[in-house]
This record gives structure tokens, C-alpha cells and sequence, in this order.
């Protein structure tokens, strides 16, 4: 089902998004979005549902505990139970929908002094391999793209940890509008790999670990990351062929970038209406309106661009950039940023002949 828990209050999230493990110790649910972390026992769903918020702990105590329960006993029985308003004495009106387009002002435009103050925070970005920590520097030395110009080109780095930010440590990407302006920054975990492998090991019996850190408030469903960038460096010749290519992350925009090929990234493994919207015109505004959905070809990846296909299918034409079965199945669980300049002359030529 959608999420409707921690990403689901600011941005609309695929219909598969919550995944339910129906086979174990204790039956525990999920949410897939990028970058959700929300979890849980069939107890912790039903408390989610009925109260729009976690329990206290990790798992239901006490009162919550036996709310749950006697829940659980009046479905048994047939009867009906309370509703979140009517248990707390709330009014049952509607719930408001504030207007989202007062989100995700530029940083400089920003009535926080201290988010004023971030405006240039890639002033301490370490963008020389040598100068950064071992992490930092084997993240970027295994991403060939990932050269200083760059990095600066697309205002990312690392953050050395005396660098006096909530994002110290990790290595930090700006993400701007349209206009170039930054509406925010975020981190990715450097230590994210080392994290999920024991993450794993413990059986999905703790939190799983994050792979990106954002700023609280910001809604990155609003928005493309690579927009800014994709309007001042897209021409026609370049977006010929495959119209305009839209790919999950961060990483896979820079490094097609660095190829040569115009890019933009939803951040997540499936498309908003909003980013739908806005796919849609940018494909008008600079192709003949075709969207090249270029998703990770994992499970994931690929779930997530059936929906994308779906979602954009009715608002333009709409076409897969790669699939796991394109050139005999060799692109299999790679992501666009590990994709190669031989690779991609040889995937686009193979795409647009099939």
C-alpha cells in the first residue's frame, strides 16, 4: 500500500511502497520509499493507522498495548471501535492541506537567519581526495566522474567533521531550483554500505540505516534535482533521441552529465504528481515530449519505473531508457552512475534499434 506514515505526509508514494513480511518469528512491515525509514509489527501499523503517529517505543507497552488489543478483539467480535478524532475528542473536519508551494524556499529567501547563513555551505566542501577522510575518499575514488570540477560544478563534496554542520561527516550535495538557487543540502552516509551489510545480518530485526541524510522541512517530492543544471546545459541535439532522462539519484545525474547527456533525478524510487507534472513540461520544452525513464535495474528499480512509466504515461509519451533483458541482460543491477561512455554509446544505439 501507499505510505501514509513518515514520507507519505509530504510527498504521495507508489502504491507498493509498504511491504509486508508475511513469513517469520514476527510479522513486520516496512516502508521502500527512498530515503523512509518508518517500521514496524502489525501492532505498530495499527497504532500508525489510528493515531497518525509511532508509539512511544519501538514496540506498543502498556496503555498502547492494550488499546491495540481490545482493537484487535472488537474486529474479532464484529464491532465497531473509535476512530483517531473520536479517541482523542477531536473534530472529525477535514484534514488540512496546507499549500505546498510555500515549501522549499531558497535558502536566501529563507526568514531563518541561520538557513541565510548556509547559502554558500560548499565553501567547506573538500573536493581534493587527498585532503579528505579515507571514507570520503574511497566514496569518490570508486566514482571516476567524481572529478573537482565537478563536484563543483554541481556543489557537492565532503564536509570535513569540524565543519560545525548537522551534515559533518558526510559527503554533502546541493540541491537547487530551477534557477540555481539552493533550496537545501544533504548528505550521503559514507559509512551506509558497512552499515546495511550488518544491518542485514541482524535479519531486519533493527532500524535500517539511511543512506541519505535530509534537512527536516524539505519536501524533495516538489521538486528535480539536476533541473538548474539540465536548463542551461540541455540542447536539442542532445535530447534528440531520448527525450528528456529521468533517474533515481543524485550520483546517476552527475556521472550521465559527465557523459555528455542531460539529466534530471527524482531522489527516490518512484515519481510524485508533482514530478510527473513537471517531467512532463520539461520533455515538451525541450524534446518532442518523450520521458526516458532510466530507473536502478534492481527489484526496487524496477517496480518503481513500472509505476514512473505509468504515472507519466498519462501526461506524455513515456519510454524505458534500459531494462535488466536490453543487451542480453549485461546491465542487470547496475545504476546509471556506474554506466561507462563505451556502454552508453552502445546502450542508446541498442535502445533506440530495438
Amino acid at each position: 500500500m501507499a505510505c501514509q506514515f513518515a514520507c507519505g505526509k509530504t510527498e504521495a508514494t507508489g502504491d507498493r511502497a509498504i511491504s509486508l513480511k508475511t513469513r517469520g518469528d514476527a510479522t513486520l512491515w516496512r516502508c521502500f520509499h527512498y530515503g523512509c525509514t518508518v517500521r514496524g509489527n502489525v501492532l505498530t501499523l495499527m497504532h500508525w493507522m489510528k493515531h497518525d503517529r509511532p508509539p512511544a517505543g519501538d514496540r506498543l507497552q502498556g496503555r498502547e498495548f492494550k488499546e491495540m488489543a481490545e482493537d484487535l478483539k472488537a474486529l474479532v467480535r464484529g464491532e465497531p471501535r473509535t476512530t483517531k478524532a473520536e479517541s482523542h475528542n477531536e473534530p472529525t473536519s477535514t484534514k488540512d492541506t496546507a499549500d505546498k508551494s510555500a515549501f522549499n524556499i531558497p535558502l536566501k529567501d529563507s526568514e531563518n537567519e541561520r538557513a541565510r547563513s548556509l547559502v554558500n555551505l560548499d565553501e567547506k566542501f573538500v573536493t581534493d581526495v587527498a585532503e579528505m577522510s579515507p571514507q570520503a575518499a574511497s566514496y569518490v575514488r570508486s566514482r571516476p566522474y567524481m572529478t573537482p570540477e565537478i563536484m563543483q560544478k554541481f556543489r557537492c563534496g565532503y564536509l570535513p567533521q569540524d565543519a560545525g554542520s548537522l551534515l559533518r561527516g558526510h559527503f554533502v550535495y546541493g540541491w537547487a531550483d530551477q534557477h540555481g538557487d539552493i533550496l537545501t543540502w544533504f548528505g550521503r552516509n559514507l559509512n551506509y554500505e558497512t552499515q546495511h551489510r550488518k544491518w542485514r545480518r541482524a535479519g531486519d530485526s533493527s532500524k535500517e540505516p539511511n543512506k541519505f541524510k535530509f534537512v527536516k522541512g524539505f519536501h524533495r517530492g516538489l521538486v528535480l534535482y539536476g533541473e538548474n543544471v539540465f536548463r542551461s546545459e540541455a540542447n536539442a541535439e542532445q535530447v534528440r533521441d531520448m527525450g528528456v532522462i529521468v533517474v533515481e539519484g543524485p550520483n546517476d545525474v552527475i556521472n550521465l552529465n559527465a557523459l555528455g547527456v542531460p539529466a534530471v533525478a527524482v531522489c527516490s524510487n518512484t515519481v510524485t504528481e508533482k514530478q510527473a507534472d513537471k517531467l512532463a513540461a520539461l520533455a515538451c520544452e525541450f524534446s518532442n515530449g518523450t520521458v526516458s525513464v532510466m530507473f536502478d535495474l534492481d527489484r526496487q528499480g524496477e517496480n518503481g519505473a513500472g509505476q514512473t512509466v505509468l504515472k507519466l504515461a498519462q501526461r506524455c509519451c513515456v519510454r524505458y531508457a534500459w531494462t535488466t533483458s536490453l543487451s542480453d541482460g549485461r546491465f542487470s543491477d547496475r545504476q546509471p552512475e556506474s554506466v561507462t561512455p563505451e556502454e552508453w554509446e552502445k546502450l542508446i544505439y541498442t535502445a533506440l534499434t530495438a
